[in-house]
């Protein structure tokens, strides 16, 4: 969202001037030094929304995959056009995967998992690929 805000004021003094009838062509001189020049002093509000993440793993020494891997923030959903929020959780240890995706704007959960980590298979890289 985005808001805008003019100011005319007259270039020698200072002065405001009304703008809505303060045309190049029917310029009066201002009522406080008598020049015709201005200055359109335009500022421009905007406002974003920013969105962060988060995101773990914890490793035990000399263990290449880790034990704990967390993941909490935005991501694009290919099927919705848009970003929704993303949280994941894998706990190696005691065989847990879970899984929620959310509407940012509803708050709608889209996606909820949570399983036995070694009975997920079949997704993301490890899809099938369709012939």
């Amino acid at each position: 969202m985005s808001d805008i805000t003019p100011n005319t004021v007259c270039e020698d003094c200072a002065t405001p001037v009304d703008e809505s009838t303060d045309m190049p062509e029917t310029r009066t001189a201002c009522p406080k030094c008598g020049s015709t020049k201005r200055i359109l002093h335009a500022f421009i509000t905007v406002m974003a929304i920013a969105r962060a993440g988060l995101g773990l793993k914890a490793k035990r020494p000399n263990q290449k995959k880790p034990y704990v891997e967390a993941k909490n923030g935005p991501s694009h959903s290919h099927k919705l056009g848009k970003l929704v929020e993303h949280e994941r959780f894998i706990d190696r240890d005691n065989d847990r995967y879970s899984e929620k995706v959310t509407d940012y704007e509803s708050g709608e959960i889209i996606h909820h998992s949570d399983e036995p980590l070694s009975t997920h298979r079949g997704h993301g890289s490890a899809k099938k690929r369709q012939t």
